[in-house]
């Protein structure tokens, strides 16, 4: 399951989260978000926690 970097990095950008607390709050790994971020695709599991995170859902944050 592949994220949209970019829509990440806008919700990350409004709610002023860097990848630390983003990791925090969602309980994935600094590497893995990194990794992401990067364009590697990742777990529905992690996409959930992610959005979560974020205050959205996994819809608003996948690559289409």
């Amino acid at each position: 399951m592949r994220l949209n970097e970019t829509k990440m990095q806008i919700l990350m950008g409004e709610q002023e989260m860097n990848i630390r607390m983003l990791a925090e709050r969602s309980g994935v790994s600094r590497q893995t978000i990194s990794c992401i971020k990067a364009g590697k695709s990742c777990s529905p599991v992690v996409a959930c926690k992610l959005a979560e995170a974020l205050g959205v859902t996994v819809e608003t944050i996948l690559k289409q």
